[in-house]
């Protein structure tokens, strides 16, 4: 029996609204807007820690270090790092965000996940995520290769690939656009990839699309998934053009249950009644797949809820057959967004028999409800046992987190702020009470991360 291990990327101290989201209208429309870091680091531990309280293996990693001096250099920019620093805040702006980017901490696009008894070959997959739709993110995906290299490092047994060739053909969002679904003992996997175009033609209008079927096809079989159980659907351009930038702001998933909104996929039907049949097939019953119509909800109201990015979850001390939906607190104030949990609360077909609603404002405000801020890693005891036990969260690593943010993240940041000598201070004085507090490394100057423990 395998069971949910989540892994949330800690937010960093120099997280900001940047404004650089592609086809993120809550990114977009906070743009250069003073952050709370302090706040964001709160919400992000408290919202981890009620997982670690329903009792899964709940794990942190580690904020990577900004400024990523590697952008600067990269783009001309020469001279001291304040110096380019104050460069890029003169005539670019974009490039100064991104190096000082925490979108990372919206860990569902940091990787896609195959457990070894979905693989033909008998191991476990990691692709770190491309990112390149994103300026901001494009960086990412090397210092996480090395983190997954050192999280999950069993020979023969744990494969952490390269992230796919940074060319727009091959675009990828990782675990965003990426659902398992399964039995209940999380054995018998189903990966559906949802891809935003099939080639390099725009399909959308108002915003490019952020996957393309070419890397969801990659991977497949990089993973060494079997055909009869991977499925690919494809994203309704009215939906990305309405804000929907990953499926995970339209579509959530748990073990056997599958909600969606009716305005999700265009052309899938097939596709969808292939992925039932092998469901009954495989498992021996039915999916459970709720779909939302737009008189239940709207594509506005999706994305303004993000009720779809709810992190569903089974307790481990509660009824098996029964699961938890942790929603952000906004879908309270959106009238058909609450109605539309509480209907599946109360549908006897649908195994939820709760919510719980976190405050998660710094976060959403950029684009990312609970989902977005976690990888769920479907893990058999063996790879669970070898995971670092310094970065699992319960109540007293949490209080060491409090302290650390409390003490030592901003209160305020803007762009411009990256220009001054004592918030850069302030950040780099974060970032070195985290590792103590982590048992991890820094990293070095040019950015790259150094995951290793201390010793």
């Amino acid at each position: 029996m395998l069971v949910e291990v989540n892994i949330d990327a800690l937010v960093g101290p120099s997280h900001h609204f940047g404004g650089l989201g592609v086809g993120n209208i809550a990114s977009l429309e906070h743009r250069f807007r003073p952050a709370n870091p302090r706040a964001a680091a709160l919400e992000g531990v408290e919202k981890a820690n009620l997982v670690a309280k329903l009792g899964l293996p709940q794990f942190v990693l580690p904020p990577l270090v900004r400024p990523d001096e590697r952008i600067f250099s990269q783009l001309g920019f020469e001279g001291s790092s304040r110096q380019q620093f104050a460069q890029a805040a003169q005539i670019d702006t974009q490039a100064l965000s991104s190096a000082f980017s925490s979108a990372f901490m919206w860990a569902a696009n940091s990787a896609t996940v195959t457990p070894a008894v979905d693989s033909t070959d008998g191991c476990y997959h990691f692709t770190p995520a491309n990112l390149i739709s994103s300026r901001h993110r494009a960086t990412e995906c090397f210092d996480r290769a090395r983190q997954f290299r050192e999280l999950f490092s069993i020979p023969k047994f744990h494969t952490v690939h390269d992230p796919l060739p940074a060319i727009v053909p091959l675009r990828d969002e990782g675990a965003a656009n990426h659902m398992r679904l399964s039995d209940f003992n999380l054995e018998i996997g189903f990966n559906v990839f949802v891809y935003g175009e099939r080639g390099s033609a725009r399909s959308s209008h108002r915003f490019a699309a952020r996957q393309s079927l070419a890397a969801c096809h990659a991977i497949a079989r990089r993973h060494r998934l079997k055909s009869t159980t991977t499925f690919f659907l494809q994203q309704h351009p009215d939906a990305i053009d309405a804000g929907v930038f990953h499926n995970d702001v339209i579509a959530t998933s748990h073990k056997d249950l599958l909600i969606h909104h009716e305005r999700a996929y265009i052309d899938s039907d097939a596709e969808l009644q292939r992925l039932e049949t092998a469901f009954e097939q495989h498992t021996g019953h039915l999916l459970i797949r709720r779909v939302v119509s737009d008189s239940e909800l709207s594509l506005s109201d999706a994305v303004k809820s993000y009720v779809f990015n709810s992190q569903i979850v089974s307790p481990v001390t509660s009824n098996p057959n029964e699961s938890v939906m942790i929603c952000p607190s906004q879908c309270q104030s959106i009238t058909n967004a609450r109605c539309l949990i509480e209907s599946f609360v109360s549908d006897p077909n649908i195994p939820i028999a709760e919510t719980k609603f976190v405050a998660l404002d710094q976060s959403m405000s950029g684009g990312g409800g609970p989902a977005c801020l976690r990888l769920r890693i479907p893990a058999d005891s063996r790879t669970l046992s070898q995971m670092p036990a310094r970065l699992r969260l319960n109540e007293h690593l949490a209080d060491k987190l409090r302290d650390v943010i409390q003490r030592c993240y901003p209160i305020s940041i803007s762009l411009n702020d990256f220009t001054s000598q004592d918030c850069l201070d302030q950040i780099a004085f974060a970032y070195k009470e985290l590792c103590a507090v982590l048992g991890v490394c820094a990293e070095d100057s040019s950015g790259h991360s150094n995951f290793g423990s201390r010793g």
